[in-house]
């Protein structure tokens, strides 16, 4: 696969970084909003509510990219998209303050799950779109977790999901 910056079609990959439609666009959207041109990254800004935003690289703080939403633009020694969550320290479980909140390519063995179970803790998962994009054998299932209008789909396994009201698929 295609590492990250995907392209959706609709541009060349060979832009001069100019922010023109020239420089194409990555294949999913940023926080719920249209998908950023190559030239720029999606970053999550942590705060009451947490927005998301398409900007330079450097202006993100790397815990903070959402560089994929799946597998699909990782590739090679890095096949897994990890999604990290660390907890600020604030509210009161599960209602949590956030630190940091990115995506990244990586290895398997570098995104293990974890959920937090307090404030301060971190929660690693790796993202998903389909089930058999999960190849750990305890979380091996693709299910999608709403809270509020928010949805996110990640390898998990069927106790969990079944506890936690998701839907697998």
């Amino acid at each position: 696969m295609d590492g990250p910056g995907k392209l959706d079609g609709t541009g060349s990959g060979s832009g001069s970084g100019s922010g023109s439609a020239d420089a194409g666009i990555y294949d999913f959207g940023c926080g719920g909003n249209t998908a950023c041109t190559l030239d720029k990254v999606c970053c999550s800004m942590p705060g009451t509510p947490t927005t998301f935003g398409c900007v330079l690289p450097a202006a993100c703080t790397p815990s903070d990219k959402i560089v994929c939403d799946g597998p699909d633009e990782c590739g090679g020694a890095m096949p897994v998209c990890c999604g990290v969550y660390a907890g600020d320290g604030t509210g009161n479980y599960p209602q949590c303050g956030i630190a940091t909140l990115g995506t990244s390519c990586t290895s398997a063995a570098a995104c293990p799950t974890h959920l937090e179970s307090t404030c301060s803790d971190t929660t690693k998962v790796q993202i998903c779109h389909v089930t058999a994009e999960c190849t750990d054998q305890t979380n091996n299932m693709c299910c999608t977790f709403q809270s509020g209008t928010t949805t996110l789909s990640f390898c998990i396994d069927s106790f969990t999901a079944s506890v936690a009201g998701a839907t697998c698929n």
